[in-house]
């Protein structure tokens, strides 16, 4: 028994007669990409949620270390348990790509004599409380469970409790060591590693095992802690074992650029500060020198997700308001409540947006549907706002999206309220920011006819087999836009094609069945036009704002909640079985379950609906396609009208829920 590792040993419980765990980790695909990056983001956040004093800087430290094997001979048991792994399952591809490299890397020499590792430890913070039997507690959550979260307020950043697969990714052997300090000095240690159901020592054994003296239970007594892991100071120190010491200089360069990509914001207003083994420091004071001198160019044009040069949005903020280049823009909104926009006008930019709530972390960045030439940084930090968006965040933590938020299996609408409001936001900020003095527009009837002003947008292949044709139905040129057209039909003249139509986009109608009544008016602004109709008849009240305040009544009476989203769709018709067929190519964002399709003639002085004879999917009623379930993508339509001819198509919609 080695002194320096105390009593401590590997356990892993005996496996019972139920579900086996294989030798897959579908919780890696979140992080693989970018494992450096994926562990400063999961590890600083998890810091910043438990700050300790708000008065000072959380300080998170990451250095490259090592253990001699000799001192640690029960700890390299674990290579007994990964040859366990590959014995139980001989035939597998899987077994045999994840557990072989492993084995070779225990065989070797100098892993025996020099086992590198990666420690991750915090400052100022609260550390992880652990009471046996208490599933809330943070150790617990963090070492013994997975899908388990435990966190203190709404701005935290992990809400799946998956985020420490982001420390199991960097570990070749999969497994790492936890040793924390509670601000009331409570100590706790332990050991854990993630494998696959396996044998060892002739019993067939779980996949998740544990690394102390207490039997499968974390250490709670200091003496019996193995002293290299022994925590002086309030916080929390996470072992990442088996890294290759040969690869730290890409290591330190990759986390000193994911730390400036992701929390210059909280870095800059003085609530963190990086070190990375023992070279570089991060802090207020020279963020913008080192942002200077590891991103020397202030544009971004990267496409590679994860990889954004924050540069740019970076002197958004911190020249905020210096010139007319740097502007600022703050409101109160109704659900997410206190919301800033800082703009950086910039000749040639790519009207790219990065979001952030208080956190101060990057969540992600997209382009915007503009052409001002602008990077801009959208900013949510009050209590409310951050819960909503918290909730429509994937386990990775890198993007807002109302399906990511879902109550007994069934998207929370209110996600898609809350992105509607902070688009209209960003819009509107952006009007404001490059509106034109005295602008008058001048509208010519007609125009269009002679005019074609085509976006870009993804390559549909619907459109495909009818532009073999050789009529104009769809060609793209190469930076994606397109145009469409009817078909020409055999006995129409060859020699006259109809005028090519630009890309549609579709409002929906997000309607949502609440006990509630409207405390703020009642105008339902349609989702194909600009005018305000008003209910005619008793029933259900229909808000014109999204955004309006509701508060239940006593009674419970039911409301409907209505608020326009877009989506993209492009439209041809073609004669088919001696009846005209118009097909409808919706391109939705995101997963919407249960739509309701309007659709529309254009005419030159009004919309006329279009009485529906046949659909390939839904149920009919009138003009309205009922009973619709949008996938995120792309869904084709082929609808067919009772008046049998070609029409330029308008289309409006509902999504209907109840909450």
């Amino acid at each position: 028994m080695s002194e320096k590792e105390k009593k401590c040993k590997w356990y892993f419980a005996d496996q019972p007669n139920g579900q086996e765990v294989g030798p897959n980790n579908a919780m890696e695909q979140s992080f693989k990409n970018h494992p450096y990056a994926s562990l400063v983001r999961e590890s600083i956040q998890n810091s910043l949620d438990a700050i300790l004093d708000k008065s000072e800087p959380v300080v998170v430290k990451f250095s490259f270390m090592e253990m001699q094997g000799a001192d640690y001979p029960e700890f390299f048991e674990l290579q007994h348990h990964i040859q366990g792994c590959l014995d139980y399952f001989p035939n597998n591809h899987n077994a045999k790509v994840t557990y072989e490299p492993m084995l070779e890397l225990f065989g070797s020499d100098g892993y025996q004599d020099h086992l590198g590792f990666i420690r991750v430890s915090d400052y100022n913070t609260k550390g992880m409380k652990y009471e046996e039997g208490n599933t809330d507690s943070p150790f617990y959550a963090f070492v013994r469970s997975a899908g388990v979260t435990v966190k203190d307020n709404s701005s935290a950043g992990g809400s799946f409790g998956f985020g420490k697969a982001a420390y199991y990714l960097l570990s070749p052997i999969n497994a790492i060591i936890v040793s924390t300090c509670t601000d009331d000095y409570q100590k706790c240690f332990e050991g854990a590693a993630s494998l696959c159901t396996h044998t060892y020592k002739g019993a067939k054994k779980m996949g998740f095992g544990f690394y102390d003296d207490h039997n499968g239970k974390p250490i709670t007594d200091e003496s019996d802690i193995p002293i290299k892991f022994r925590r002086a100071e309030p916080g929390t120190d996470i072992n990442i074992l088996g890294f290759d010491l040969n690869d730290t200089e890409e290591a330190v360069r990759e986390m000193v650029e994911a730390v400036l990509r992701n929390f210059w914001m909280a870095i800059y207003n003085g609530r963190l500060v990086v070190k990375i083994n023992d070279d570089i420091e991060i802090r207020k004071d020279n963020i913008s020198e080192l942002m200077e001198q590891y991103f020397e160019d202030d544009d971004d044009s990267s496409r590679k997700a994860g990889y954004y040069n924050p540069r740019p949005y970076f002197d958004a903020v911190r020249l905020a308001g210096t010139s007319g280049k740097y502007l600022f823009f703050e409101d109160n909104l109704s659900l997410l409540g206190h919301v800033c926009l800082y703009v950086f006008k910039k000749k040639g930019a790519i009207d790219k947006i990065a979001y952030m709530r208080s956190l101060q972390m990057i969540v992600y960045s997209k382009r915007h549907k503009t052409n001002h030439g602008m990077y801009g940084v959208f900013y949510c930090d009050s209590e409310k706002g951050n819960e909503l968006l918290r909730n429509m965040e994937n386990p990775a933590h890198d993007e807002w999206k109302s399906n990511n938020w879902r109550v007994n299996g069934k998207i929370f609408g209110t996600g898609r309220i809350a992105l509607q409001e902070m688009d209209t936001f960003i819009t509107e900020c952006l009007s404001n920011a490059f509106a034109l003095k005295d602008k008058q527009a001048i509208n010519i009837k007609g125009l269009e006819e002679f005019l074609y002003i085509p976006t870009s947008y993804e390559d549909d292949d619907d459109f495909e087999t009818e532009s073999q044709t050789g009529d104009t139905t769809g060609d793209y040129s190469d930076d994606g836009t397109s145009m469409t057209t009817d078909i020409a039909d055999g006995d129409d003249n060859p020699t006259i094609t109809n005028s090519p139509a630009p890309p549609s986009t579709g409002h929906v109608m997000v309607n949502k069945t609440t006990t509630a009544t409207n405390t703020t008016g009642g105008n339902l602004r349609s989702g194909h036009g600009d005018t305000v109709r008003k209910t005619k008849t008793k029933g259900v009240q229909k808000p014109g704002n999204a955004s309006d305040d509701r508060t239940e009544d006593d009674s419970g009476e039911k409301g409907l909640f209505a608020s326009p989203v877009s989506i993209p769709y492009r439209t041809f018709s073609q004669h088919e079985d001696g009846g005209i067929y118009h097909y409808v190519v919706l391109h939705p964002e995101e997963e919407i379950e249960n739509v309701r399709l309007h659709f529309f003639a254009v005419g030159e002085e009004n919309d006329e609906e279009l009485q529906i004879a046949e659909s390939n999917i839904g149920n009919i009623s009138g003009n309205i396609i009922r009973d619709v379930h949008l996938t995120e993508g792309r869904l084709r339509l082929r609808v067919r009208f009772t008046d049998n001819m070609k029409h330029s198509i308008k289309l409006s919609a509902e999504e209907l829920y109840e909450i």
